[in-house]
């Protein structure tokens, strides 16, 4: 009889991990900039930073989405030596959430990058829509 948790087991936990933290790393970087950027637009009297009322629940999922991708990009160009698929990918969405609540944890000032549900949805179609070539494999 095959053991189901052999997959789990062969999975390559460590760079997924360590691509979650440097994916998590970029983007509360650029979150903090932005943070920045509008709490400097501010003080110059420029309060109306999101043009043509963009909600604030579509910046957090075309945010989440960019995240997603973010993973899958660096996952492609840093750590070719991981054979993307199916299994590979989910695991890499729980590396992130993990990465995200250690980022949560640590009480890193955000505005886009967060945890919420709205934003794991957003993280979940932005990481398997950059990847769609990896699902057949």
């Amino acid at each position: 009889m095959r053991n189901p948790l052999w997959r789990l087991k062969t999975l390559p936990w460590g760079i997924l991990l360590q691509n979650a933290l440097l994916t998590v790393l970029l983007a509360s970087l650029l979150d903090i900039l932005l943070l920045l950027l509008i709490s400097g637009l501010a003080r110059l009297g420029i309060t109306q930073v999101l043009p043509g009322g963009i909600g604030l629940t579509l910046l957090l999922l075309i945010a989440a989405g960019g995240v997603g991708a973010l993973a899958v990009i660096l996952m492609e160009r840093f750590f070719r030596q991981v054979r993307l698929d199916v299994a590979t990918l989910w695991a890499l969405i729980g590396c992130l959430i993990l990465a995200l609540i250690l980022k949560n944890v640590l009480r890193v000032p955000t505005l886009l990058v967060g945890l919420s549900q709205l934003q794991v949805m957003g993280l979940v179609v932005g990481l398997f829509a950059q990847s769609r070539s990896y699902w057949r494999r």
